[in-house]
């Protein structure tokens, strides 16, 4: 995978903008990079005008051109300063001159043919288009399970829910949105609200919400007293951890004294690397040596921030066990 897929990947949304305005191009790049979302999709009979303003403009958003057909099309895009290419369907011309260019490029396939006929050509990533009549989250398994080398971006016009069905196949890598700036946000070129709706998209993306609370104990004896208090009072579900003991999923108490003083606060997203990416964006380390992995898929699904915050640890999670209250 190269250093323009990884980063799309680690951003996970990719607004695509059909660009009326050529003058639009850099307060939008801006808005969505003042947001966190550092790539953006240009398509439309302005783009190429809009890719070289950016370029020119700013050197730390991912602009590309999509929508493209034929060579001719890639040629002007890249010309423009395009970092990487998307297209509807495969055309092997477009994709052979882009890789001999050093061009990101990811092609639209709908059928295992054309997944194939990418994979001869040594790519790695295609763009599954349109996503719904190409069967959807249940072609992109069985595709899991054929073409284990190969990875996705999404797009066909999709909300919330279909955001996170795809965003959660392993190899989804990201989703192409055009509803993330609304159409009369552009009209109007509204760039604070340009900045609310995309960071609306963030926060519907990395879904943050407090999961438990971790309470220090001195001894294994001390903390499952303490747990089966808090059953026994509440009705909570009591699970039993290698190292700790939960009352229901609002509370890990822990057999010895965790990371921060008062305790820890666990954070619940669905995608932790891309929470990783986002808070990295806003200054927060994290504790490398706390990481913990899916053993099916191999993601970060646990992680300690480097900071303690009233004197509570924080860490973010993704449990492979769904627990009860």
């Amino acid at each position: 995978m190269n250093r323009c897929i990884s980063e799309i990947s680690d951003i996970g949304i990719l607004p695509s903008v059909h660009l009326d305005d050529a003058a639009h191009a850099v307060p939008l790049a801006q808005a969505l990079h003042t947001s966190y979302i550092d790539a953006l999709l240009l398509t439309g009979e302005n783009a190429c005008a809009g890719i070289r303003a950016v370029r020119d403009a700013m050197d730390d958003i991912l602009i590309g051109a999509g929508n493209i057909v034929g060579l001719e099309q890639a040629q002007q895009a890249v010309q423009a300063g395009a970092q990487w290419i998307v297209t509807p369907g495969l055309q092997e011309t477009v994709v052979r001159w882009c890789m001999e260019q050093q061009i990101t490029v990811v092609p639209g396939v709908s059928s295992a043919s054309e997944i194939e006929q990418a994979i001869a050509c040594g790519l790695d990533c295609v763009h599954l288009f349109p996503a719904q009549a190409a069967g959807g989250v249940q072609t992109l398994q069985a595709y899991a399970k054929a073409y284990p080398q190969m990875h996705f971006l999404v797009s066909d016009g999709m909300g919330v829910q279909d955001m996170h069905a795809y965003l959660s196949q392993p190899n989804v890598l990201a989703v192409i949105r055009e509803d993330i700036l609304s159409t009369d946000t552009l009209e109007r070129a509204d760039w604070t609200q340009a900045e609310q709706e995309a960071e609306s998209a963030v926060k519907q993306l990395l879904g943050f919400e407090l999961i438990h609370v971790g309470v220090n104990q001195e001894s294994c004896e001390q903390a499952l007293e303490t747990a089966q208090t808090l059953c026994t009072l509440f009705h909570f579900t009591y699970y039993k951890k290698p190292k700790s003991h939960f009352a229901g999923r609002g509370f890990e108490i822990l057999n010895t004294v965790g990371r921060g003083r008062n305790g820890h606060i666990g954070i619940y997203t669905p995608y932790p690397e891309k929470a990783m990416r986002y808070l990295g964006k806003k200054g927060v380390r994290f504790v490398e040596e706390s990481i913990t992995r899916n053993k099916k898929t191999n993601a970060i699904n646990f992680v300690y921030l480097d900071l303690e915050i009233a004197g509570f640890g924080v860490h973010l999670i993704n449990p492979d066990v769904k627990m009860k209250t």
